[in-house]
């Protein structure tokens, strides 16, 4: 039997169906490249732009760390300790005064209608957080009695460094007598004239108390209140107030240390010519009794006032000396002129006292108005044998009276009753005129004509003693340099001569 023949593998698979499958895997391969090539690219290229998007989870490190990072977002974070923001001050009242008296009277007529907010917004227009504690303050004076006085009263005081002075007039209730809270007022140029400083008088001291606890007026008060208590122990004394430490107290009490005040209260006296008060003022071993008498003659006979525009203006102002100028003004003289005061003290807890006048200026204003009516009048002379006296002057050879004199005896007869005790001497004196024996007889005659004067006016006898001197103390030459009559010497030699014995 015969078998068939094998057939050979590669003729059936290689020779006839191999070339198909070689296409097929061919076409495949080509297939895959393109994939790689082109589709697998794209592909990755969305993957990286979605992993870099925000809380994109496809890289396992980035996911915890952001899920870590949201999770402690989640957690509220515990805020800082910060200062809570102060609240806004208030804005300064909208005042606006050009002169220092509008604001002084606008107050007063406020505090009258006993309007005391607006009072308090007033003294307070520089610093408003004090503008409640003022108010209570003027609430309390009212209730104490204290009212204003006329607003026309309101008086401008002088000047003192860079601030102006003014007071405030107050009548207690039952009594005439008047108190003046004491306002230091600086210029401010987008609201005016303020009020920098208030002084009130001891008598009104209490009202502070009624100023609230904040208010830095109210700190010493009550450290005074609690010192005036003794044996208080100091578990029971009250806690100091609790006050801002950049608030400035706008009240305060006189201490009685200010020059001005103390120099106003003495020339206040001199106006209503009361000697007696105004001397109390004064160091009677520095200033002679008859300057300050010539000075209130001076202010007698010419109607002098303080000038409202500059009183009194404060040129030195140290703790233990202090000037002061005073400008005057008389309406009947048509004059406006001034003098100086001089104050020390031994110390700063020692009272002041008045150790100078400077009168120069006043009294030759005063001498020149004088000459216009033919009669020297200079009150105050420089006696030849030293030391003051007062002068009276007289028309050529005559001993009557000039009716000027006549106002400065009514000053020196005031004087002289009401103290029996004092004693005066008057020397009268001629020019060089007229023979010896005549000229003696003349100045008495004029010395007694002063004498008989004081006693119409009511002084005794025994308190007056007289003497002529003739021409033997000239206060001015009787002749020129070349040896001419000088009639305007002469004037001032026909006088009498009064010495105060104090």
């Amino acid at each position: 039997m015969q078998i068939p023949p094998r057939s050979s593998p590669s003729r059936s698979v290689y020779g006839g169906s191999l070339v198909p499958v070689l296409i097929v895997v061919g076409a495949l391969a080509l297939s895959t490249a393109i994939f790689f090539l082109f589709t697998k690219k794209k592909i990755q290229s969305q993957k990286d732009a979605v992993a870099e998007a925000p809380g994109s989870t496809d890289s396992p490190a980035r996911s915890a760390a952001e899920a870590a990072k949201s999770a402690a977002a989640a957690v509220p974070a515990k805020p800082p300790m910060v200062k809570p923001p102060e609240p806004p001050k208030p804005a300064p009242p909208a005042f606006a005064f050009a002169r220092p008296l509008d604001l002084g009277r606008q107050l007063v007529r406020s505090l009258t209608t006993g309007d005391f907010a607006t009072a308090g917004k007033l003294a307070a227009a520089s610093d408003a957080e004090q503008s409640n504690s003022a108010a209570k303050l003027f609430e309390k004076l009212a209730s104490m009695g204290y009212k204003p006085a006329a607003e026309d009263q309101v008086e401008l005081l002088g000047l003192v460094e860079n601030r102006t002075r003014i007071t405030l007039p107050f009548v207690m209730a039952g009594s005439q007598e008047t108190v003046r809270i004491q306002l230091d007022l600086e210029r401010d140029e987008k609201m005016g004239w303020k009020i920098a400083k208030a002084t009130l008088p001891k008598a009104m001291s209490s009202a502070i108390a009624a100023m609230p606890a904040t208010s830095p007026a109210a700190a010493p008060a009550a450290a005074a209140a609690a010192a005036a208590t003794p044996g208080t122990p100091a578990s029971k004394t009250a806690p100091a107030p609790v006050v801002a430490a950049s608030m400035k107290p706008l009240f305060t009490v006189e201490d009685g240390t200010d020059a001005l005040a103390f120099a106003s209260d003495f020339v206040r006296h001199l106006l209503k010519h009361d000697f007696n008060a105004a001397r109390a003022f004064v160091d009677d071993k520095k200033v002679p009794v008859e300057r300050l008498l010539g000075l209130c003659i001076v202010f007698e006979e010419g109607q002098y006032s303080l000038n409202p525009a500059k009183p009194l203006i404060v040129t030195i102002a140290n703790p233990e000396v202090s000037w002061v100028i005073a400008q005057v003004q008389s309406e009947s003289l048509q004059q406006n002129t001034e003098f100086g005061v001089e104050l020390k003290r031994a110390d700063t807890a020692q009272p002041w006292k008045i150790v100078g006048l400077n009168l120069s200026d006043i009294l030759g204003a005063f001498a020149k108005s004088a000459s216009k009516l033919g009669v020297p009048y200079t009150p105050i002379v420089k006696n030849p044998k030293g030391g003051e006296s007062l002068a009276l002057y007289f028309e050529y050879d005559r001993a009557e009276l000039h009716p000027r004199a006549l106002k400065q005896l009514e000053v020196i007869a005031a004087l002289m009753k009401a103290d029996p005790s004092k004693k005066l001497r008057i020397a009268g004196h001629t020019d060089e005129k007229g023979e010896d024996d005549y000229n003696i007889r003349l100045s008495r005659g004029r010395a007694e004509s002063v004498k008989k004067q004081l006693a119409a006016l009511g002084v005794p006898a025994e308190q007056v003693e007289t003497t002529g001197l003739g021409k033997a103390q000239p206060l001015s030459p009787n002749k020129k340099s070349d040896g001419t009559d000088d009639p305007e010497g002469r004037s001032h030699n026909r006088r009498a001569e009064i010495y105060l014995d104090f």
